[in-house]
């Protein structure tokens, strides 16, 4: 099902504005991540860093190669945070995307899962992909900033999947503080800078505002949480980028019903995919896999 807040909620221009961003790819989205009912949109895991095979494929052998990378990259967020004891009962799943986390936790551990998004247009989406995975009694849609969630009873656990870069981290940190309970987790997989070029390159192309993982650590210990783990995953993300301007490669090369729109955002992604690419193999970013807990 699908909730709001009692009182529509106030987005500022930003907010509103990465809203309108999702909303506007959500087509792109499922053409590249789809056809679902889970679609992830965030970078793949790929064990000891191994190369996905790129030479002689189509355009859907690539998407299936990404899909099960994602999917990897979920398992092993899982397993880095102890997913059976921390993910398996109420939680927040903040910036969900068109739901592939969702879907995963509750069908994976049993969680009830409640899936943040700034999107209004993604949420009947999840809500539909949940009715189709037959965890609609699990997986509710909530539409709201991340800093303003409405207090509840108390959260289990957050998790955040490359959407955390979108918030005013401290201010969510307070807000997290007041609906979970004590001892609960925050989930963090996110990109993390390591140089300023490096939070250019992934600001231009997602509108987001990536931090050093001590910006997070101080953001979360001024509302009372500890950072108790923390995963490195660069090396082993890095060929996502490789994969992803594949299958947009191979898209260019063999579709011939491409409007003019559709290959210049194409063309942009293309360009945007190899830059960041250059900058994880050079060391402007890192990627990361947080646990903070509640004292």
């Amino acid at each position: 099902m699908s909730i709001s807040p009692k009182e529509a909620p106030v987005f500022p221009d930003e907010v509103r504005i990465v809203g309108q961003y999702y909303d506007d790819k959500t087509t792109r989205l499922v053409r590249k991540y789809g056809p679902g009912p889970k679609i992830h949109y965030h970078v793949g895991y790929y064990p000891s860093g191994s190369a996905p095979v790129l030479e002689d494929v189509t355009p859907d052998a690539i998407r299936a190669g990404i899909r099960r990378h994602q999917e990897g990259l979920l398992r092993f967020a899982a397993e880095a945070w102890g997913a059976e004891s921390r993910l398996s009962g109420r939680i927040l799943d903040v910036g969900c995307g068109l739901g592939g986390g969702s879907l995963f936790w509750a069908q994976e551990y049993g969680a009830e899962v409640t899936a943040v998004t700034n999107a209004p247009d993604h949420a009947p989406i999840v809500t539909e992909f949940a009715r189709e995975c037959g965890v609609d009694d699990r997986v509710r849609t909530l539409v709201c900033d991340a800093m303003d969630l409405p207090v509840e009873a108390p959260y289990d656990a957050a998790v955040a999947i490359e959407s955390s870069g979108y918030f005013d981290r401290p201010r969510w940190f307070q807000r997290l503080a007041r609906v979970l309970r004590p001892g609960a987790s925050v989930c963090v997989e996110d990109v993390f800078t390591v140089r300023p070029h490096g939070a250019d390159v992934w600001t231009e192309y997602f509108y987001c505002k990536p931090a050093t993982v001590h910006d997070y650590a101080e953001a979360a210990a001024s509302a009372g949480f500890r950072l108790v783990d923390e995963v490195d995953a660069t090396a082993e993300t890095a060929p996502f980028w490789d994969e992803s301007a594949a299958w947009t490669k191979a898209v260019l090369d063999t579709d011939t019903s491409l409007s003019p729109v559709d290959r210049r955002h194409l063309r942009i992604s293309l360009m945007a995919n190899q830059a960041q690419g250059a900058e994880w193999r050079a060391g402007g970013l890192r990627l990361s896999f947080l646990r903070f807990e509640l004292t």
